[in-house]
């Protein structure tokens, strides 16, 4: 569509600092395939907010194996360098940044075994960590004398990827995801991390998939925080048009998760509702290539997060959805 669907999320915050605003982005999947116009007015659309910092909830690659080249792992992290000239930039993992597609892999008619096997991003998470501004937080906070930024990784163990002998999910048999391995993470954590948090800071959870984070045991953990930012769930692949009419948290379909899945789009209307759930930069994964025309039918998804002092936000917070085109930027 060339266009962007910008969602701004303005909210009552006295005790922060007034006009304190994020940049939020999810699910950019890349591979050397990704389009430069779109990678380049994502960086026009972020600086056109004027963020204090930028917010990425995962999936920032498709798999390990598309930044195994030098030349398309140094296109990315000069992508993330310019990105990080604008504010400090806060990445939590997602699923596929633990991706590694298995030798020789060839998928069978009907097979649901999976294409890839899990495997630490060491080489990627340390590129990262080499440039100015910009942080992996895993299992770790960002803080400063605004904000405490929290990145939790949920695992491959949590994705439950070794299921069924390695076999995955699809729209037949739809894949689950672990809550009580979230929670003996979240348990194993050092609770300085989630606890007794700073009162006169906003404090935000960067965490990839949203499936549990209103689940009452998962949120007794998280329960300082301000806002749960997450993506994962690709806005549900429902449809502009629909998407602007039908006001619920349900998709059509999502990763691994079937038809009409729950948690897929953020319904946020009023004050104390707190996880924001991002759509995708691109809606169809490369891994879906029977299908990744399709990317063109969808916007780039991104958002605004910000604080502010006005007290007509206290009772309601302004909430507002635009289609942006590149070319406005």
């Amino acid at each position: 569509m060339n266009c962007f669907y910008h969602t701004s999320y303005k909210f009552y915050g006295p005790k922060y600092k007034d006009g304190l605003k994020f940049f939020l982005i999810s699910d950019i999947h890349f591979t050397p395939d990704i389009s430069t116009g779109i990678l380049d007015a994502v960086l026009k659309r972020a600086g056109k907010t004027h963020p204090d910092y930028i917010l990425i909830s995962g999936d920032t690659v498709n798999c390990l194996d598309d930044v195994k080249n030098q030349s398309n792992l140094k296109r990315l992290m000069a992508w993330f360098n310019r990105l990080g000239q604008i504010a400090p930039v806060l990445i939590s993992l997602g699923n596929h940044d633990y991706y590694r597609k298995k030798p020789n892999f060839k998928k069978k008619p009907f097979s649901h075994e999976r294409e890839w096997d899990p495997e630490y991003p060491t080489e990627l998470i340390a590129e990262f960590n080499r440039l100015d501004n910009v942080h992996v937080l895993e299992n770790s906070v960002f803080e400063d004398k605004n904000v405490y930024i929290f990145g939790f990784t949920q695992t491959p163990e949590y994705f439950q990827f070794d299921r069924d002998e390695n076999h995955g999910a699809s729209l037949l048999h739809p894949g689950h995801e672990d809550k009580n391995i979230m929670i003996y993470d979240l348990h194993q954590l050092d609770h300085k991390l989630i606890r007794n948090l700073p009162k006169k800071k906003a404090k935000i959870a960067i965490i990839h998939s949203p499936i549990y984070l209103e689940d009452p045991e998962i949120q007794d953990y998280l329960s300082e925080f301000d806002f749960f930012i997450s993506g994962h769930m690709h806005n549900g692949v429902v449809p502009p048009v629909i998407s602007d009419f039908v006001r619920n948290d349900r998709g059509i379909l999502a990763p691994g998760k079937g038809l009409f899945p729950h948690h897929a789009r953020s319904r946020i209307t009023k004050n104390g509702q707190k996880s924001i759930i991002l759509g995708a930069v691109s809606t169809i994964p490369s891994c879906n290539k029977v299908f990744i025309a399709l990317n063109k039918a969808f916007p780039v998804y991104t958002a605004s997060l910000e604080f502010s002092h006005h007290e007509l936000l206290e009772r309601k917070p302004d909430i507002k959805s635009q289609y942006i085109s590149f070319r406005d930027d």
